[in-house]
Parts: C-alpha cells; structure tokens; sequence
C-alpha cells in the first residue's frame, strides 16, 4: 500500500456524523490532495473502536470505490476487511487481512439483472496461501436439493409493517445529499446473532457517502431482532437490506 502524503483539508459538507476519529481529504482525478470545489474523489480516515484505521475511498459525490483497513493510520500494515466496489458501487469483492496477510475467507460478488448482489465464490486462505476454493452457487444448490431440515429467516420485530414505521421515524435524509439531490438505494448486509443482535453491518450496495453512512446507522440502532432457527434452535443469519431514500417536492 502506497503511503499517502496529505495535508489535512476541512471538509465541513461532509461533517454530519463526523467525531474527532474522522478525517477527510479530496483529491483530483489523478488521486493528488486538492480543494474541495475541485476534487474528484475523497479519502475517509476513521478509527474503528478496535484501534485499526479504516480508509474508504470515495467519488466525491458518488459511490464507494474500495475500502482498506489498517493496523496504523498511515496505511501501511493492511490488518482487517478490505472490500472493493465495481464502478455502479455495488460490491465486487471482500476479504480479511491479518498484519498484511490474507487470512480466513475472501469472496468474489456477481450483480445479477435482478440488481441483487450474491457471493459466487469463495478463496480460503492461510497466512497468505490459498488453500481451498468453493463454488457458492453450486454449494448453495446441493444444500437447497438436499437439505430437509425446517428454517425460519431473521426478522424485525413486528415484521415488515413495523419495520416501515421504524425506517419513517427514524430515517434521516442528510444534508449533504439533499443539496445536490442526491437519490437512490444504499444496500447493508449485516448479521443477526442467534441472541439476535446486529453485528458486522457494512455497505454492499453504495450511493454517496452520506447517504451510505445513514443506512449503515439505521441497522446498528435498529436494536434486537429474531434470530433465524433451523429446527427450532436460534441460529446465526445474514441479511441484505435495501434503505431506499427518496427526495419529494
């Protein structure tokens, strides 16, 4: 990872949930620090609460381009989930790194005509070796041929109708997309513990930084929901769920 030289730049329209951990730096098309008026792009610097750094690499008023974390905050010892996004910022790949190394399991995505994003492949690895890879789509068809057992999905509590009154009392619009009416669906995949509690929510379909920072909000106070059960014992689930936000007259 190349170390960036920057020169910290106040980035007020971007302030909206920013904390002392924060730091933003705009950059012009060929990734050198700019202003603000002129910047293509921007670097979100934020310390995550396990000490590592995260860096989320943004089109200034579009989606997410890659995200990398850190042992440090000069970026230089790459320790945690490192995620790229293809050009429409929907997720194209994910993986955890351990001190600069490959560690546990990378995926591969695949968008499909139904916009819905799938995990298609997946590379395990240790202290950076491949070791095993495995065809989601075909595993995920074996299991659906064979698999007998009785499964009920996560949810909200109180279901859909509750779920809707949630996002209508809780769901901001952010400053910063409403003045460059900025509109569309941010995506979230998180996990549902069998206590059902949400962990791990992170963005897998991006639209602006705003705009995605408040999607990702909503699921982390969205409080307890019911665990997943596979023949009638709690489970651990994953979930995607869409956050549309929408600009009226």
């Amino acid at each position: 990872m190349k170390t960036w030289i920057l020169v910290c730049v106040s980035f007020l329209s971007l302030h909206a949930h920013c904390q002392n951990k924060d730091e933003f730096y705009p950059m012009d098309e060929s990734w050198k620090p700019t202003s603000l008026d002129s910047g293509t792009y921007f670097i979100w610097l934020h310390q995550l609460d396990n000490g590592n750094w995260q860096w989320s690499y943004y089109n200034i008023w579009g989606p997410l381009i890659k995200t990398e974390t850190f042992a440090d905050k000069q970026g230089t010892i790459l320790n945690g989930r490192f995620c790229i996004y293809n050009v429409t910022g929907n997720m194209d790949s994910l993986g955890n790194f351990d001190h600069g190394n490959k560690q546990g399991s990378f995926y591969k995505l695949r968008t499909f005509r139904d916009d819905s994003i799938r995990y298609v492949m997946e590379y395990i690895y240790d202290k950076d070796s491949l070791i095993k890879t495995i065809d989601l789509l075909a595993e995920d068809k074996k299991k659906a041929d064979h698999d007998s057992s009785k499964e009920i999905e996560s949810q909200y509590p109180g279901g859909i109708k509750k779920w809707g009154a949630y996002l209508s009392n809780k769901l901001a619009y952010p400053q910063r997309a409403m003045n460059r009416d900025i509109q569309g669906q941010v995506g979230v995949n998180f996990v549902v513990d069998e206590n059902g509690k949400v962990l791990e929510a992170m963005v897998s379909k991006s639209r602006e930084w705003s705009l995605d920072q408040e999607a990702i909000l909503i699921i982390q106070n969205s409080g307890k929901w019911i665990p997943a059960s596979k023949d009638g014992v709690p489970v651990k689930s994953y979930k995607f769920q869409p956050i549309n936000f929408r600009l009226t007259n």
